[in-house]
């Protein structure tokens, strides 16, 4: 079984930094209501878990921060927005 080890780090204020490397790509779609889809790149791919590990270990869940994904690291094609948050 292969294994993969991520690291995430986070600045002074403890949010995850979550940089962009190679040429990330995600495509986010919404078929039905019951159903996400999300195909994307190594690259895109390996971008989104990083933020979801940093939004996971983030130690300050109730401020509001939250990561754009979209925004930040322009991976989406289709112009859809994809927010990460943490809740309690």
């Amino acid at each position: 079984m292969k294994k993969a080890n991520i690291e995430i780090e986070y600045n002074e204020k403890g949010f995850p930094i979550i940089e962009r490397f190679g040429k990330p790509n995600l495509s986010f779609d919404l078929a039905n209501p019951n159903e996400l889809y999300i195909e994307g790149n190594q690259d895109g791919l390996l971008l989104l878990a990083k933020a979801l590990l940093g939004m996971a270990e983030y130690e300050n869940s109730d401020d509001g921060f939250h990561i754009h994904l979209d925004d930040l690291y322009k991976i989406n094609n289709a112009d859809k927005a994809f927010i990460i948050s943490k809740s309690k």
